[in-house]
């Protein structure tokens, strides 16, 4: 009950999501840019050559488009909990994260268009990479937001294996690249985990299929780090797009029957802390039904 009264208008996640969406999910990239003009970190040729909404540029900015869309589409995709209503936030978070993409697709093409970026930049490309990515993350946020408890850690597997290169990107002069970070992956699986829970302690078996898509899905970084080697203008992938699918399925599929890279002993530390936040959660749950009843009684 007061949590219902806590919530706001769907009116209000409209811009919410959308400034989300850009603000949060690129977040890395401007801060680069913020490192450039003040000198921290050394301009690249791009940022001579004006501020671009999004990092067009084609050598080293695919996975680092795509981890950055697909994790401010998560976040731009839970802001619909925060409405009252289930279905006008989900509308709300749809159209502005949207909204987002269009303005800062569209901003980065046309100064790309009007030769501002080096010669290697495929803005087209990039801006596909980008809305399929915000879409992906848009859907995987509207699921950990409204959905089961079960199916919670499951839309949230992915992002958590990109995290620590969205970490990472605000190192000077770093790209936004996953490299496997144990502690970060350890922090964010045990948050999803803990996420899974929402009131009976049944819904910990949630637990089981996230982390077998986090398991699984472990691979994402190697497998887009893959794909981005092979795409230059001219080059054969570039020329065939869905050979990357190609590539990156046949990385995560080779590395999901293997014990290899899967950081086993982050999972120990994720299990700790995924099991902490469940048992707060069902403690606070177990509070506020009491001070229900004793209100009613």
């Amino acid at each position: 009950m007061g949590e219902s009264h806590s919530r706001i208008s769907a009116w209000w996640v409209f811009p919410i999501s959308a400034i989300v969406w850009w603000i949060c999910g690129f977040l890395p990239w401007l801060a680069q840019l913020s490192y450039q003009v003040t000198g921290v970190a050394q301009a690249s040729d791009t940022a001579a050559a004006g501020l671009l909404p999004l990092p067009f540029t084609a050598d080293g900015a695919v996975v680092g488009l795509v981890v950055m869309a697909l994790f401010g589409g998560v976040l731009a995709g839970a802001t619909a909990r925060l409405a009252r209503s289930a279905g006008a936030g989900a509308g709300a978070a749809i159209a502005g994260t949207l909204l987002a993409m269009a303005g800062a697709g569209g901003a980065s093409w046309w100064l790309a268009a009007r030769e501002t970026v080096p010669g290697d930049a495929m803005p087209v490309g990039m801006l596909v990479v980008t809305c399929a990515a915000g879409i992906v993350g848009l859907g995987a946020g509207l699921l950990a937001g409204l959905g089961p408890a079960a199916l919670r850690g499951v839309a949230l597997a992915l992002p958590v294996v990109l995290v620590d290169g969205w970490f990472w990107g605000f190192v000077p002069g770093n790209e936004v690249s996953p490299t496997g970070t144990w502690w970060v992956l350890a922090v964010a699986l045990g948050i999803a985990f803990g996420l899974t829970v929402d009131s009976r302690p049944i819904e910990l078996l949630g637990w089981l299929p996230a982390a077998g898509a986090v398991w699984v899905l472990q691979a994402a970084g190697p497998a887009l780090l893959a794909v981005q080697e092979n795409i230059w203008p001219g080059s054969a992938l570039t020329e065939d797009p869905l050979s990357a699918v190609a590539i990156a399925a046949g990385k995560i599929a080779s590395a999901a029957i293997v014990a290899d890279g899967h950081q086993l002993g982050a999972w120990v530390v994720a299990l700790l802390l995924g099991a902490a936040i469940a048992a707060l959660r069902l403690s606070r749950e177990a509070a506020d039904e009491s001070e229900l009843s004793e209100a009613w009684a």
